[in-house]
């Protein structure tokens, strides 16, 4: 099992790495006007790069910070506070991956770090669009998290092409057959 969990954390450490270079090597443009002058200014710099990316590399880190403080609570290991950058966390696991089976949580943790390797995988490599599994009428959201865009470039998509949307429950849904029918 430990050599399994072994495997899970280099696939793990790649992802972030893989991640973290993509937010490093963004090349998005800072300027709020364009050289031509037609937009017109906005308040403020924007960022220059991917604010997606780079929160959910963040927030996965701070996933990962915040097992490995448990961890090191029950196991009575050292671990720097201050640490919060890179593949430290996923480093971290993979040096004390033996003494993690000591847990009595330990296969809970097991599927905790295997699920956010799975969910970094998907994010990193979205799966065909052609396998994608949605119900019949669905939200922006899932529809953005199941092919991999944001919600906002599903809305626009939808208005462009003119996919039907519904409201229920106070939220807009699209209906996916309209959708599989033009982006396959």
């Amino acid at each position: 099992m430990t050599e399994s969990l072994a495997s899970t954390l280099r696939r793990l450490a790649t992802h972030l790495h893989h991640l973290q270079t993509e937010v490093w090597e963004a090349r998005y443009h800072c300027a709020r006007t364009s050289q031509t002058g037609v937009r017109a200014n906005t308040t403020g710099p924007s960022s220059p790069t991917n604010d997606t990316q780079l929160t959910y590399l963040t927030e996965t880190q701070t996933r990962l910070r915040e097992l490995a403080t448990n961890t090191s609570e029950d196991l009575h290991l050292l671990i720097p506070h201050n640490t919060q950058v890179g593949n430290y966390w996923a480093a971290w696991f993979y040096r004390h991956h033996t003494q993690l089976q000591d847990l009595t949580w330990y296969t809970d943790l097991t599927e905790e770090l295997t699920d956010l390797e799975a969910e970094l995988r998907h994010h990193i490599h979205p799966q065909d669009p052609h396998t994608v599994k949605l119900p019949d009428y669905a939200t922006a959201d899932e529809i953005a998290q199941a092919l991999g865009k944001t919600p906002s470039a599903v809305r626009k998509w939808c208005v462009r092409h003119k996919v039907t949307a519904y409201t229920q429950d106070g939220r807009c849904h699209y209906r996916t057959t309209e959708i599989r029918g033009r982006y396959t």
